[in-house]
């Protein structure tokens, strides 16, 4: 039951900007700030990974200012304090080891190497910088984009750039041991 509860809140989540143009384009943005603050719930309910809590934390928010302000544009800087809360998180890691990239290295590679440490948390910092950056384009495209351009950045090229920047980190981290490794 558990993982159904975290597979729906993260779908529901990933499929957001939709929702949200959707809903903008009908003028009933009050079903997705509803629907906002359910999926938060439903985070909070399964249980997750406690360095979550801050991404949970600005759902409920964003769905719950929205309502009770009675405007849409919280709906639409969830993407940007999903940014700020990915980096807070990352950053956290930062002082509190092990990083956030060596935590996701090492469910492959259980005996990561000191030289894949350095290097994952190298990585990390790309990661806060991306972060931040990414907050700033969602933040730009809440007041100054149309809402074409907000659903197409916050719910496809965010993305994009996520997976991309994730898999040429898991490329040059392999590139990084093999080289190692002939070194040795």
């Amino acid at each position: 039951m558990n993982n159904i509860l975290k597979g729906i809140a993260g779908v529901g989540l990933i499929l957001y900007p939709f929702f949200v143009a959707y809903a903008l384009a009908h003028g009933q943005y009050v079903w997705v700030s509803a629907v906002l603050i359910a999926l938060g719930i439903l985070r909070l309910l399964s249980k997750g990974n406690a360095l979550l809590w801050p991404l949970t934390g600005f759902a409920i928010l964003c769905g719950g200012l929205s309502l009770i302000l009675k405007d849409h544009a919280w709906l639409k800087l969830y993407p940007v304090f999903m940014s700020l809360g990915a980096l807070f998180i990352f950053a956290s890691t930062l002082i509190r080891p092990p990083s956030m990239i060596e935590r996701f290295a090492r469910l492959a590679e259980p005996n990561l190497p000191e030289e894949g440490v350095g290097w994952t948390r190298q990585v990390t910092k790309v990661w806060c910088g991306f972060f931040c950056i990414n907050a700033v384009i969602a933040l730009i495209t809440v007041f100054f984009a149309p809402m074409k351009i907000w659903v197409l950045y916050n719910g496809l090229i965010s993305y994009v750039l996520m997976g991309g920047l994730l898999l040429g980190e898991f490329v040059l981290r392999k590139r990084q041991q093999r080289l190692h490794q002939a070194q040795k």
